[in-house]
């Protein structure tokens, strides 16, 4: 079986030591940025099935951080905002921009956090559908990925062999 793996943003390297330390034992595969732009480059190699994501960081926050993640890259990683802030504006917001969850740090133990990514992976794989081509000309309707209210999304894909 593959290991889930998982990318922890976050500044406190003490904190993101003890869930990488807690999640590793429990079979997961770890990567750690001490910030946005380290995290970024990260993604680059790795592909996470989950990206544990603090706001409050230097040089590149976590808003920023996630609009680059949404924006700039190909990865379909579910991203649970990681932090301390507790202001209903900032969660709306991550959620407005594309954040699958948000987790307060304070109200969360290493074991839940890791039974909350094992969750979200296996409903992540449910939603995987396998689709076959074949020559020609071929539409796909899908749901919008990033906003749900959004009407479905049409793709024409020509096939040549």
């Amino acid at each position: 079986m593959e290991k889930i793996k998982v990318l922890i943003i976050e500044d406190d390297m003490i904190l993101s030591d003890m869930y990488t330390k807690k999640l590793e034992k429990e079979g997961f595969e770890v990567k750690q940025a001490k910030d946005g732009l380290e995290g970024l480059i990260i993604l680059e190699n790795f592909s996470p099935d989950v990206i544990l994501l603090d706001i409050m960081m230097p040089s590149m926050d976590g808003f920023e951080t996630l609009k680059a993640i949404k924006h700039q890259t190909s990865s379909l990683s579910k991203i649970f905002m990681f932090t301390n802030v507790v202001d209903k504006q900032k969660i709306e917001e991550a959620m407005e921009n594309w954040a699958d969850n948000y987790i307060i740090k304070a109200e969360t133990n290493p074991s839940d956090l890791a039974e909350k990514i094992m969750q979200t992976v296996s409903e992540k794989k449910d939603e995987t559908e396998i689709h076959y081509i074949k020559p020609g000309l071929n539409i796909f309707k899908m749901k919008n990925p990033y906003i749900e209210w959004a009407p479905d999304i049409e793709i024409s894909v020509n096939i040549k062999i």
